[in-house]
C-alpha cells in the first residue's frame, strides 16, 4: 500500500502540480511518522487507530480540493473500512463507514441543491486506474487474510465438532456403564430428579421394598410410603440442599419384611443429559443387632472382670498379708533359733558358775566350822585359799563368757527387731552374728572365718544386714554341706572405691556342693526350696534379696558351680541414701 501511495503521489505531482498533491502526500507521510513513533512507544493499537482514522480524514478531505465526488482517492474508503474491521474492531469499521457516508451525502446535497461547485480538476484514466488498482489490492489483501482466518475458524469449528462427537460418544459409553453398574449394584439404589421424584430403581431396591420399577417411577419416596418418620425425610432433603450430598446418614425405612435400619448415601451425577441424584442404601439392621448383643456381652464380661478383679485383689491382699506374716515368722524363727543357741551356749558358763559357787559355799561352811571348833590348821587355810583362787577365776571366766554372749545377742536382737539406722563397725556386727550362730552349730563343726578390716565403718541398717548374713550362713549350713559334718564358710568385705559413691562388697563363700543352673536361677524365688518338707520354707534367700535391694539399696547375686561351692555377693552403699535417723 505504501508503494502504491507513493506511485500515486508522484504521478499526481507530475500531472497536476505541487498544489494539488502536497495535501495528500504530506498528510500521508505525517500520519506514517506519527504511527511509527507511537508503535516505538508501545502504543500499537493507538497507532493503528490513528492510521485508519487519519487516512479516512485525508481521503474525505480530498474531494474539497480536487474533483469533488469524482476524486479517485474515495475508492480507498472501502479498503479503510475493511482494514478497520480486520485490525481494530467492527465498531471502528462502522464508525468510518458512517462518517464517510455522512460526508459523501453532504457533498451530493451541496452539489445538487445548494450549488456547490467542486474544484475543476479533471482526472485522467491513469489516475483513476491507479486509485482503483490500489483500492482493489487493499481489499484483496484483507479478503485473503480474512479468508485464511475464516478457514482457520472453520477448521477449529470442525475440530470442536469432532471433539464434541467424541465427548458425546464417551458420555454415551459412560451412561451405559453407569446404567450397567446401577442395575448390577447389590445394594438397593435409585436415581432421583431435582425435586425428589424417582427416575429409576435397581433390582435390589425392588426386592427390598416389594415395589416394581414401573410403580416407583415419577413418585417421591414419601408417596411410596417407605419412610417410618416423615421428619427424617425432611432432614435428608435439607442435608442434600445444604451439602449437595449425604455420606452415611442413619435412617429407618419400611421394607417388604418390616422396619429396618439403613445408612443412606446420596451423590449428584449426570445421566441422560440431566442432573440427578443417586441414592444407595446400606442395611445396618443385622450389624446393629450383633453390636447390641456384643455390647450386652461386653457389659456382662466387664461385670465379671470387675468381680474377678475384686476377688483377685482381695486374694492378693490376703497373699500379701500371709507373705508378711511368713516373713515375720521367718524372722522370729531365725531369732528363736538364735535364742535357743544362745540359751544352750549360756548353760555351760552359768552352770559352771552355779557349781563353783555352790562348792565355794560348802568350803566356806567347812572352814567356818573348823574355825569355831578350834581345829583350823594352817594347811587347811592354805588349801582353801588355793581352791578359792581357782574357783574365783572359773567364776570370772564363766561370767565373762555369759556376759559376752548376752551382749552380742542383745545388740543383734535390738537391730533385728527395730531396723533402725546407725553407724556401726562391719567386723563387729559380723562377729556378733557369727557368735550368736555358733551357739547352735556344735554338731555341724563348721568353721566360719572373718576377713573384714576393723576400720570399716558403715552408716546404714545393721538389722536387715544381720538378717541377710544370718540367712546366708544358715542356708549354707542346711543346704551346702549335705551329710557332711564339717565345712568352711568365709565372710569377707572390701570397699569398692571405683563406684560413684563408696560401695561395700560383702561376700559369703562356702565349699559345699554348689547349685545347678536351674536351682541358681530360682534361688531368690519365694517359697522355692530344695528341702521342701525337711525344714526348708523357701523364704530365707527371697527375704535376703528383698532386704538387699530395698532397705539396703544394693544388690545380692549368686555365683555357683556344682561341686565347687557357692559365693553370695552383697553390694551396698557404705553410707545409705537419705537423711540419717
Amino acid at each position: 500500500m505504501l508503494v502504491i501511495s507513493s506511485i500515486s503521489a508522484a504521478y499526481g505531482l507530475w500531472t497536476y502540480g505541487l498544489q494539488s498533491a502536497i495535501f495528500g502526500t504530506g498528510s500521508a507521510f505525517f500520519l506514517l511518522g506519527a504511527c511509527y513513533l507511537l508503535m516505538r512507544a508501545g502504543y500499537v493499537r493507538t497507532s493503528i487507530q490513528l492510521l485508519l482514522w487519519g487516512g479516512a480524514v485525508v481521503v474525505l478531505s480530498l474531494p474539497f480540493y480536487v474533483a469533488g465526488l469524482r476524486t479517485p482517492a474515495l475508492f480507498l474508503l472501502p479498503t479503510l473500512c475493511m482494514f478497520a474491521a480486520w485490525l481494530v474492531s467492527v465498531r471502528a469499521a462502522y464508525g468510518i463507514f458512517a462518517t464517510s457516508s455522512a460526508i459523501l451525502i453532504g457533498l451530493v446535497a451541496a452539489e445538487t441543491w445548494f450549488g456547490y461547485v467542486p474544484p475543476n480538476h479533471v482526472r485522467d484514466s491513469t489516475t483513476i486506474a491507479i486509485a482503483l488498482i490500489g483500492s482493489m489490492l487493499g481489499c484483496l489483501l484483507i479478503a485473503l487474510s480474512t479468508s485464511k482466518s475464516f478457514q482457520s475458524q472453520l477448521d477449529e469449528m470442525q475440530s470442536l465438532s469432532q471433539q464434541q462427537d467424541q465427548q458425546m460418544q464417551a458420555l454415551r459409553l459412560s451412561e451405559e456403564r453407569f446404567s450397567a453398574l446401577f442395575r448390577a449394584n447389590p445394594a438397593p439404589s435409585s436415581t432421583l430428579d431435582e425435586v425428589g421424584r424417582t427416575m429409576e430403581v435397581n433390582e435390589a431396591w425392588v426386592a427390598l421394598f416389594g415395589i416394581s420399577a414401573q410403580e416407583a417411577r415419577n413418585k417421591t419416596t414419601q408417596e411410596l410410603g417407605i419412610w417410618v418418620d416423615p421428619d427424617v425425610r425432611t432432614r435428608v432433603r435439607a442435608k442434600i440442599t445444604a451439602d449437595g450430598r449425604i455420606s452415611g446418614m442413619p435412617v429407618d425405612l419400611n421394607t417388604a419384611s418390616g422396619q429396618r435400619h439403613f445408612l443412606i448415601y446420596v451423590s449428584p451425577v449426570e445421566t441422560t443429559g440431566r442432573q440427578c441424584l443417586v441414592s444407595v442404601l446400606v442395611d445396618q439392621t443385622d450389624r446393629l443387632a450383633v453390636e447390641a448383643v456384643q455390647k450386652q456381652e461386653n457389659a456382662q464380661l466387664e461385670a465379671r472382670v470387675t468381680q474377678r478383679t475384686a476377688e483377685l485383689s482381695q486374694a492378693l491382699e490376703t497373699l500379701r498379708s500371709a507373705q508378711s506374716e511368713l516373713v515375720q515368722s521367718e524372722k522370729l524363727a531365725s531369732l528363736g533359733a538364735m535364742v535357743a543357741g544362745i540359751s544352750h551356749e549360756l548353760n555351760t558358763p552359768i552352770g559352771n558358775t552355779l557349781t563353783v559357787a555352790s562348792t565355794l559355799h560348802d568350803r566356806v561352811a567347812e572352814l567356818r566350822h573348823a574355825a569355831e571348833q578350834g581345829q583350823l590348821r594352817r594347811s587347811t587355810l592354805n588349801d582353801f585359799l588355793a581352791q578359792l583362787e581357782d574357783m574365783s577365776g572359773l567364776i570370772a571366766r564363766s561370767s565373762g563368757r555369759a556376759a559376752d554372749l548376752i551382749e552380742s545377742f542383745k545388740q543383734v536382737a535390738v537391730d533385728r527387731t527395730t531396723e533402725r539406722r546407725r553407724v556401726f563397725g562391719l567386723r563387729e556386727l559380723c562377729h556378733d552374728i557369727v557368735a550368736s550362730l555358733k551357739a547352735g552349730m556344735r554338731k555341724a563343726q563348721v568353721d566360719i572365718s572373718l576377713d573384714i578390716p576393723d576400720s570399716l565403718q558403715c552408716d546404714g541398717y545393721p538389722g536387715p544386714l544381720g538378717q541377710i548374713l544370718t540367712n546366708l550362713v544358715q542356708n549354707a549350713i542346711v543346704h551346702a554341706f549335705g551329710e557332711r559334718t564339717d565345712g568352711r564358710i568365709a565372710i569377707a568385705a572390701t570397699v569398692d572405691a571405683s563406684s560413684p559413691s563408696p560401695t561395700v562388697v560383702l561376700t559369703v563363700t562356702d565349699d559345699g556342693v554348689g547349685m545347678s543352673e536351674y536351682t541358681r536361677s530360682r534361688a531368690f524365688d519365694p517359697f522355692f526350696t530344695t528341702r521342701m518338707g525337711q525344714g526348708g520354707s523357701g523364704l530365707g534367700l527371697s527375704i535376703s534379696h528383698r532386704l538387699a535391694t530395698t532397705t539396703l539399696q544394693g544388690s545380692l547375686t549368686i555365683a555357683s558351680t556344682p561341686g565347687a561351692g557357692c559365693c553370695f555377693t552383697l553390694r551396698m552403699p557404705q553410707r545409705a541414701a537419705g537423711t540419717k535417723v
